[in-house]
């Protein structure tokens, strides 16, 4: 015999992070019709729906594939600061780095989580090697001149 579900604290968390979703219309689809009430599902239904809300169709964790994209446009951001870059509210600057074909060729909020990947290991080699080289000449500073002037005792030493 199918066991009811009693314990619907998951499905609300669920819902309270995406207000977007109709309670009944969830559950009516989830029990293919025969009910509009979350204490009425088996427990299979519910769990089934519950993973639906908390992975997606696809089974992904949203959540989890968030938090990755976070911490590697957190590690691109911070290596781009140590070439001297500006990120502080910086976004045309950034991006316009990051178009860069020798970089990554696309704007930085387009970045996959492979690529930023990549990013933050070729950003690393070229910190390694010395930084990003400036686009102007190097001032040399001039020589200094060296005259030499004869040596002469002079005649109040004796």
């Amino acid at each position: 015999m199918r066991r009811k579900a009693n314990n619907f604290g998951r499905f609300y968390v669920l819902a309270k992070k995406n207000p977007a979703i109709d309670k009944e219309s969830m559950v009516l689809q989830y029990t293919d019709g025969r009910t509009t009430h979350l204490r009425e599902m088996y427990q299979d239904e519910y769990n089934e729906m519950c993973d639906a809300l908390e992975f997606g169709p696809n089974g992904v964790n949203k959540a989890a594939r968030s938090e990755t994209l976070r911490r590697l446009r957190s590690s691109v951001l911070l290596r781009i600061g140590r070439l001297g870059i500006n990120t502080v509210d910086n976004w045309a600057g950034i991006d316009a780095f990051c178009m860069s074909p020798r970089i990554a060729g696309k704007k930085f909020r387009e970045l996959t989580e492979t690529e930023l990947d990549s990013l933050v290991k070729k950003l690393e080699s070229i910190i390694r090697k010395g930084g990003l080289k400036s686009m102007e000449p190097e001032k040399k500073t001039p020589e200094p001149i060296y005259v030499h002037i004869p040596y002469r005792p002079s005649k109040h030493l004796s």
